[in-house]
């Protein structure tokens, strides 16, 4: 058991995107998905004291997400990463393990399903939000997860989901 300070990993599937692209890496952002970044941008604002690291996809959608978090967030550091792109639930902690460092605070965005899933795997427990998660997640939602151990220690069921919450506009 260690007794470092709890650690926050955010999560974040990208904002709704078209499908109007050459290329899947290359699909932008719909004008309500850069609205609904702006406002996933806004709430993870509030709910978030610092962020020290942002690691992003290298799809044009998530980068266009990133952007509003990026500026709202005022992370210390911002990584574009392909593993978060191609290699799953592994990638990311694969990144986590490399980037983390002594980062408190991670924002991750990235894509389904590899964000539910690897929400749903670190859980510690069998309860409603894993059940939520198991569903996947739409687009526009972070996953907030507590993780009370070094990022190179993240391991299935180490850590507990705090929050799910999806960026909605409001008429």
């Amino acid at each position: 058991m260690t007794t470092d300070p709890m650690r926050r990993l955010v999560l974040v599937r990208h904002s709704k995107a078209s499908h109007d692209a050459v290329t899947d890496l290359e699909r932008p952002l719909t004008s309500k998905g850069a609205a609904l970044a702006g406002l996933l941008a806004k709430e993870l604002r509030k709910r978030l004291e610092s962020t020290d690291l942002l690691v992003v996809s290298p799809a044009a959608r998530a980068r266009e997400t990133a952007r509003p978090l990026r500026d709202r967030l005022e992370p210390a550091d911002t990584v574009v990463r392909e593993e978060i792109y191609n290699l799953g639930p592994n990638g990311i902690l694969q990144v986590l393990a490399e980037e983390g460092g002594d980062a408190s605070t991670v924002v991750v965005v990235g894509h389904e399903p590899t964000i539910s899933v690897l929400a749903h795997i670190l859980h510690d427990t069998d309860d409603d939000l894993a059940s939520q998660i198991s569903f996947g997640v739409p687009t526009a939602t972070a996953v907030v997860i507590d993780v009370p151990c070094r990022w190179t220690e993240l391991e299935p069921k180490s850590a507990r989901i705090r929050e799910i919450f999806t960026a909605r506009k409001r008429d």
